[in-house]
């Protein structure tokens, strides 16, 4: 029930935040993930994944989440000295400072559990004209354990 309130949530985001400006689709390879980049106006987007989730928190360690949705609302903030200076500034690349949501779903035998983890992040992400996608982010917010910290790296590609 709760999967299916979220996947229509996320559907309706989606549709709601269709602009003029085509979405850039991402595929994770480190940990299996698939992305949607919306543009909202200038310099502002949101961005929703849905995939696996490996890695590090600064409360539970390790951590690996069988399956996770996430949602960022992003402001990009360098993209005008990006073009100034003739680099890449167009699908997404860019530092970005944002809010996110991401409720995640454990369906191991015994282990069956769903937590939220919402707060800020600051990243930086790039997509090369060779379509390569690099996506570095620190997260910080509130989670099941109280206030938590989390790194995040996303290598793969972005289709247009």
């Amino acid at each position: 029930m709760k999967f299916t309130i979220s996947l229509i949530l996320l559907l309706v985001a989606l549709q709601a935040s269709a602009q003029e400006i085509k979405p850039v689709y991402s595929l994770s390879i480190l940990s299996p993930t698939l992305g949607v980049e919306k543009s909202l106006r200038a310099n502002q987007s949101l961005k929703f994944s849905i995939g696996n989730s490996i890695g590090y928190g600064s409360k539970n360690g390790f951590q690996n989440k069988l399956f996770l949705l996430r949602g960022e609302y992003r402001h990009y903030y360098n993209l005008e000295k990006r073009r100034d200076e003739g680099r890449l500034s167009t699908t997404y690349s860019g530092n970005y400072v944002g809010l996110f949501a991401e409720p995640s779903f454990i369906f191991a035998k015994g282990e069956e559990s769903t937590n939220l983890y919402a707060g800020g992040v600051w990243g930086i992400q790039r997509n090369y004209t060779s379509h390569f996608h690099l996506d570095l982010s620190i997260n910080a917010g509130i989670g099941q354990n109280g206030f938590e910290t989390k790194a995040g790296f996303r290598l793969g590609f972005w289709l247009k």
